[in-house]
């Protein structure tokens, strides 16, 4: 019995090892379009906004931006972040100083970057006449936050020019990881702002043209590393074409048909985003200063009614931590309907009024309506569905001005911090109403812990802290569907950031 053991493992390893094998042959046997049709099209894409990297909020800038320029990081193809460039990092044996030793890099223009050309962008970043809504990635940089509050000079920032090759930046204390929020667009070192097609790139791309229509993108043959940049041109339409154009690149747009899908070239790819929705309650109003009312509808609250709403590649989730791989054990004692009748008793009430505030979308309607079905299965509760334009939603939240809310987040950076400073009692985007003195000391236990995986674990009880007193109550993890063309390869779609990676993509022929 173990020689067949043994016989049956020699011959499963065999078989992977042909597998792997001829995969590969096969991969090398593709062969490559000429370089005249060596171009990604991409159809439904919203055209870039915002073409100063200090601004730009919205992904298809972001994305653009990150495209043709390259700063100290950026995102690869497997969405992980990897050395842009940087040539070598170093840190301090106190560890609050990074020095980067970078690699020559020009612009379109002829102009060359340097460590000069950081030391000058990141102290726009942080100076407050900028106003950037990224100056807060600074405030871990010596002196970063008192600039940006306007009581430091830009020039007292932890950043200097130690040659033209070499980068120093200090820290307010020692951080293992800092360096992975730099690869986000705020970061870019660009060297002067204009019209889109004013830009002087210095990555694997430049604007060709820019209209109502498009953007074209074609590759740029000044970038250091363009021998690895097989793409000559990308191509960004408005038009979703699902009807027209079946190849190429399509994100679904919500609610599309399976047919529609089916018709489309290429393989069917569900991105996870970091973007996270919830309920989230006023503690400050009646009756969400109840923490046993709010867990009752945290305990109430079925996720699984609500799939049937979500696009493709949205899933639900218990955690706001999202983008976070380990378990949470996340303790909410009791029975929703039992604890509720005790908050009924309690507050000496036969039943109890709310409105749950969301916004002018088909799936968020239709959330919304499950959300509202669920909670009044809670003998005595009613729930009022407000609906509002997006805008004017998020000014009433903003303001306070709100019970519950269907809400969401999309990180900046990808850190765990990222999900919790909004809810530190200082905070300015702190609209919840919530002020916890145990919980503001785990966050700024955090951010004086210098190992990333220890400021991670006490990142963890943070949230653990939010979710069992239900100040916050995750719905689902937000993402994003694409068919892809079969034709292309190496394209990366990061969780956080850019909405796609072509760098180092190629076309091959079918």
């Amino acid at each position: 019995m173990k020689r067949f053991f043994i016989g049956a493992a020699l011959l499963g390893s065999v078989l992977i090892l042909f597998f792997v094998i001829w995969y590969g042959q096969r991969e090398q046997a593709r062969e490559l379009v000429p370089p005249e049709e060596q171009i990604v099209t991409i159809h439904g894409e919203p055209l870039p906004e915002q073409p100063n990297t200090l601004l730009a909020i919205d992904p298809s800038s972001q994305t653009v931006l990150s495209h043709i320029y390259e700063g100290l990081y950026r995102f690869g193809a497997d969405g992980e972040i990897e050395p842009g460039l940087v040539k070598t990092m170093t840190r301090s044996e106190d560890g609050a100083t990074y020095t980067f030793k970078l690699k020559e890099s020009q612009t379109v223009n002829g102009n060359a970057v340097t460590a000069d050309t950081f030391v000058n962008h990141f102290r726009m970043l942080a100076d407050d006449d900028t106003n950037s809504p990224f100056s807060f990635l600074l405030e871990d940089v010596l002196n970063g936050k008192a600039i940006s509050l306007g009581t430091k000079e830009p020039e007292t920032l932890g950043v200097k020019a130690i040659d033209e090759q070499t980068l120093e930046l200090t820290l307010e204390r020692p951080m293992e990881g800092f360096e992975q929020i730099l690869a986000m667009p705020a970061f870019l070192p660009q060297t002067m702002v204009g019209e889109w097609q004013e830009l002087d790139a210095n990555g694997p791309f430049q604007i060709e043209s820019l209209d109502a229509a498009q953007v074209t993108l074609t590759k740029n043959e000044a970038y250091y590393d363009a021998d690895r940049v097989t793409l000559e041109k990308i191509m960004m339409l408005a038009d979703e074409g699902l009807d027209s154009e079946p190849n190429g690149i399509h994100p679904i747009p919500y609610g599309t048909d399976e047919a529609t899908i089916d018709s489309l070239e290429g393989k069917l790819v569900d991105v996870s985003r970091s973007g996270v929705f919830y309920l989230k309650p006023n503690v400050d109003e009646y009756p969400f200063d109840d923490a046993d009312f709010r867990r009752s509808l945290a305990l109430a609250l079925n996720r699984e009614t609500v799939e049937d709403s979500l696009a493709q590649a949205e899933v639900t989730t218990e955690r706001l931590l999202v983008t976070d791989e380990a378990e949470l054990d996340i303790s909410l004692d009791g029975e929703a309907t039992a604890l509720f009748e005790e908050v009924l008793e309690r507050l000496e009430e036969d039943e109890i009024e709310i409105e749950l505030l969301s916004f002018v979308d088909e799936e968020a309607r239709q959330i919304a309506q499950t959300i509202e079905t669920e909670l009044e299965k809670l003998p005595g509760l009613q729930v009022n569905v407000v609906e509002l334009p997006l805008g004017d939603k998020v000014r009433k939240e903003v303001a306070g001005e709100y019970a519950l809310s269907l809400s969401g987040w999309q990180p900046d950076y990808p850190a765990f911090s990222a999900y919790l400073t909004q809810f530190e009692s200082d905070n300015y985007l702190n609209s919840s109403g919530f002020a916890d003195k145990p919980f503001d000391r785990l966050m700024e236990q955090a951010r004086t812990t210098e190992a990333v995986t220890d400021r991670n674990e006490t990142y963890r009880q943070a949230e653990k802290r939010l979710l069992e007193q239900a100040v916050v109550i995750p719905i689902y993890q937000a993402g994003r569907s694409y068919t892809v063309d079969s034709k292309y390869a190496e394209i990366g779609f990061p969780v956080i950031g850019p909405s796609y990676v072509l760098t180092f993509s190629k076309v091959y022929e079918k």
